[in-house]
């Protein structure tokens, strides 16, 4: 009896209980966790809005003619501006109402308006983070993955020495939705991103520990095999999220159907065993061995018997290997210079799809749509991914893979005046980084010795959620100088930082680029008299136009 996967031959390393665990506990549970994270991006975007001024009920004016009236644009873009109206003045003589709208702007005084043609809330429309707070919405995002990366530190750690795998799994669940319910009624800045950043504690663990409990069932042939459907299901999950999303426009609604997968992976408890692995390693003989009993029976294996059963676990108890660190295996120069090259691409593959995940904001198409199509496009990595690394090698795949990327983010700049041609590239580049990202977790699980291959697993993606931190910023660079020359940011640029932070991670010009918005401020006054509205138009070169429209 060399190691434990012996002891799953007997009991059956593949037969139906494992088909259970893959179709019945991996690919479920990897559908709820793309879910839970997928649907935050649709509860933080800014969408387009303008300053309220108040008084268009008291005239004849459509909507779009008091906007176009009270509401300076851009010069560049034609949009309106986010930050800035005309000052109007309202005037009462003899029982008439008349305004003089004039030439000078300045911030919103009345709050704002938005388009509701996709979302009806966002965290920024109902707590209007606007202008000087427009970042406030990245901010949470950027925090959620920062609780993501301390969560994954913490919590497997806990999972492996102390609690155990199974249990951790739902301390991760209940502590989602015990710090998202909240987060949907509280407004304050600071303890929203306090709850945000406690509930992204639990993410990426209700993802791994029933992951990991899978795979240990599994004979380590088949285990890739796993990760591709692990990897479908949460592309799955994706676009279901897209759906529900457009279904529910609003992010209060999202916030609570976010716990919803939460809530029905507590089901699990029924079903989801313990670690058999994880049993063996703390001494509990007796309770692995009555998880393996009904392996056997579930795989027809009537020839296991519980007194061989445990003396084989006892050996392998006594024989199991010391319990090292990270740190100290690392120690040796080959496998610390793997480890480094491994951590470096995984925050490079994740800092990639973290920008295309937050990219599909500055796409010009519908913003569900786009989402859907850029989510399914992984669909097909997964299965690229199996055969390149079954036929191509490992090193081959990562390799190539790298390079078509990098061929793809350089052309995507050319493509930004065409919708269609600019989502299809982003499709293209989601889905090589996607298979990318499963790539390294194939070399991960095989590189790191059997000791240190959970934390190993764990360090790469913190590395990987430490950069998608980064990424809103990159997206929305904040500006050195708060103007309106710099309330607004523009495709070219946010494609131009995209790229930047494609290619080298750390961009150095994100944050310094010079004004690419300026605002146009065409002065005029409007005056009404008792009898007909004159509107008087003074141009920038001085020349009047005047106008006589139907009274108000």
């Amino acid at each position: 009896m060399k190691d434990f996967d012996d002891v799953m031959t007997i009991v059956g390393s593949h037969g139906p209980y494992q088909r259970r665990v893959l179709l019945g506990i991996i690919c479920p549970t990897s559908v709820l966790a793309a879910m839970t994270m997928n649907i935050l991006l649709f509860q933080v975007p800014v969408p387009d809005h303008w300053c309220h001024v108040p008084g268009q009920e008291n005239t004849s004016y459509s909507h779009e003619a008091w906007l176009n009236l009270t509401i300076p644009r851009d010069i560049k873009t034609g949009k309106l501006s986010e930050c800035h109206q005309y000052r109007v003045e309202w005037t009462t003589e003899q029982g008439n109402q008349s305004f003089i709208v004039h030439n000078d702007t300045h911030a919103c005084d009345f709050g704002w308006k938005h388009d509701t043609s996709e979302f009806e809330e966002t965290l920024a429309t109902t707590n209007q983070w606007f202008c000087e707070e427009r970042s406030y919405s990245d901010h949470v995002y950027s925090i959620n993955m920062a609780g993501n990366s301390v969560g994954t530190i913490v919590l497997p750690v806990l999972a492996d020495r102390f609690i155990g795998r199974r249990l951790m799994f739902y301390i991760a669940l209940f502590i989602h939705i015990l710090f998202t319910l909240p987060a949907v009624w509280v407004s304050n800045y600071g303890f929203h991103l306090t709850l945000r950043f406690f509930a992204g504690l639990a993410f990426e663990t209700n993802y791994m520990m029933p992951y990991i409990i899978g795979l240990e069932f599994l004979s380590p042939d088949k285990r890739t095999a796993a990760t591709l459907f692990s990897f479908a299901s949460w592309t799955f999950g994706m676009c279901l999220t897209s759906l529900v999303s457009w279904l529910l426009p609003s992010w209060q609604y999202l916030a609570l159907v976010s716990c919803v997968p939460s809530a029905l992976a507590f089901a699990y408890w029924w079903y989801l065993p313990e670690s058999p692995r994880w049993l063996l390693s703390q001494g509990r003989i007796h309770e692995c061995a009555t998880i393996l009993l009904n392996v056997a029976r579930i795989n027809g294996k009537k020839d296991v018997y519980r007194t061989q059963l445990e003396s084989d676990l006892y050996i392998l108890w006594n024989l199991q290997e010391k319990e090292v660190s990270l740190r100290e295996a690392t120690r040796y120069p080959k496998l610390r210079l793997r480890a480094l090259i491994l951590f470096f691409m995984g925050a490079c593959s994740y800092l990639c799809y973290g920008m295309v995940f937050l990219g599909i904001t500055v796409l010009s198409s519908n913003y569900f749509l786009s989402h859907f199509v850029v989510s399914i496009s992984e669909l097909p990595s997964n299965a690229l991914g199996w055969m390149w690394t079954h036929f191509l090698g490992r090193r081959f795949t990562c390799i190539t893979t790298f390079l078509i990327t990098a061929a793809f983010v350089a052309a995507a700049p050319f493509c930004r005046h065409d919708k269609w041609v600019m989502l299809a590239m982003v499709a293209f580049i989601r889905l090589f980084c996607t298979q990318l990202i499963y790539v390294v977790y194939v070399q991960c699980t095989e590189i790191f010795p059997t000791p240190i291959r959970s934390t190993g697993l764990a360090w790469l993606i913190v590395c990987g959620l430490a950069t998608m931190i980064s990424t809103p910023f990159l997206l929305h660079p904040i500006p050195l100088k708060h103007s309106p020359e710099h309330s607004l940011c523009h495709t070219r640029n946010n494609i131009r930082t995209r790229t930047h932070g494609y290619i080298s991670c750390t961009p150095k010009d994100s944050f310094t680029q010079p004004p690419i918005t300026q605002m146009t401020l065409f002065p005029l006054c409007v005056t009404l008299t008792d009898n007909d509205t004159v509107i008087v138009i003074h141009n920038a070169t001085g020349l009047s136009q005047t106008t006589t429209s139907r009274r108000l």
